[in-house]
């Protein structure tokens, strides 16, 4: 489970398509994120109290052989996603000259949803060869009553994208070494957007999600010891929301990033008997050092965790939680106006300290062969 950039949401798993036989596995997944902080004196005051909301998610995921040497996988899961609201300080409309400044009823969700079709083919004992097409489903809302009263939504627009992988293993070792490659996917949002001023005519909102690649590796370091691990690396310099409304008001765009993060995570397993085995994690996303805005009020993490795998004749269950650290950022309040001597655009009149900051993760997952 990644977070890449703030957006990740799955790390977007392909490794089924390596594994032998017919199977499906449900892995249902819930993150409980409390994201707090502090605004100065100089605007509202006070303790900010939690503005991400718990959300939760669920990935099927399906292999099954079709030959000798191909395989066949179908992935349903929900690769990005954000969600803010911010119900502290009092809110204050800097344009008419107002002090007091807080991010008070600032909202934003994003959703997206995918299906993926991969086929592998075996070059050889040790070399595998996958790639297929995705689907992706991407939807869009916010609200900042700081910039007049601003709103957006948006409907929901599907497109296609595709990936592509390869594989080398050494069973002997239990080795396997996957490099896969996502294709960014461009979503053309037809989206309405208003002010206090009334609503704009419907727009089209353009924007990709990113590429990214997935480095997936594994091998036996003793007997029944698996040691474990992903690099994963997102161009999240791709990804843009820029609706034109709020472009104007603002000078910038609701959503974008200046920094291409990698995130990374190691783990070591361990098998105690034929039904149990236990793992340990370590990941981290190394910070950025960019300001933070609103609809990004954390910069990078450390995560640790542990599961329990109970493995049957044709089921098995596995059980994992992770306390994920997540690091500081400074949030300058600026805003736009109209250019004048005594008020010139984009001066910043305070800031806001979130630090402090920390999300559980839990999941299940149910892997059945047949």
């Amino acid at each position: 489970m990644a977070q890449a950039g703030g957006f990740d949401r799955s790390g977007q798993d392909t490794s089924i398509i390596l594994k032998d036989g017919n199977l499906l596995e449900v892995t249902s997944v819930s993150v409980s994120p409390s994201v707090t902080g502090t605004y100065t004196a100089a605007t509202s005051g006070g303790v900010i109290s939690d503005v991400t909301p718990d959300y939760s998610f669920t990935t099927l995921a399906f292999r099954t052989d079709i030959s000798d040497d191909m395989a066949l996988a179908i992935i349903q899961d929900q690769p990005y996603g954000a969600s803010v609201s911010w119900t502290d300080g009092v809110t204050h409309n800097p344009l008419l000259g107002e002090t007091g400044l807080s991010y008070n009823g600032v909202k934003a969700t994003i959703t997206s949803s995918a299906t993926t079709a991969l086929v592998s083919y075996d070059l050889a004992d040790n070399i595998t060869v996958y790639g297929g097409v995705k689907e992706q489903s991407v939807s869009a809302s916010a609200s900042n009553p700081v910039v007049g009263n601003y709103t957006i939504s948006s409907n929901t627009d599907s497109s296609m994208g595709y990936v592509l992988g390869a594989a080398f293993e050494k069973p002997e070792i239990a080795m396997r070494v996957a490099l896969t490659y996502h294709s960014k996917v461009g979503h053309d949002l037809a989206v309405v957007e208003a002010t206090a001023a009334g609503a704009a005519p419907s727009a089209t909102l353009s924007f990709d999600t990113p590429e990214a690649y997935n480095l997936d590796f594994q091998t036996g370091v003793a007997a029944n010891t698996l040691l474990f691990g992903t690099i994963r690396h997102v161009k999240w310099t791709q990804f843009a929301l820029t609706p034109s409304v709020y472009k104007t008001a603002t000078g910038v765009a609701l959503k974008d990033f200046s920094q291409n993060p990698t995130t990374y995570s190691i783990g070591l397993g361990r098998k105690l008997n034929d039904q149990w085995s236990a793992a340990v994690t370590y990941g981290t996303e190394p910070t950025t050092g960019d300001d933070g805005s609103a609809l990004g009020p954390t910069d990078g993490y450390n995560k640790i965790g542990v599961g329990v795998t109970y493995t049957g004749e044709k089921m098995s269950v596995t059980l994992g939680i992770q306390k994920v650290n997540m690091g500081d950022t400074t949030i300058p309040q600026k805003y736009t106006e109209a250019p004048s001597a005594a008020t010139p655009t984009g001066r910043s009149i305070s800031k806001t300290e979130m630090s402090g900051n920390s999300s559980l993760v839990t999941a299940v997952k149910f892997s059945y062969k047949f």
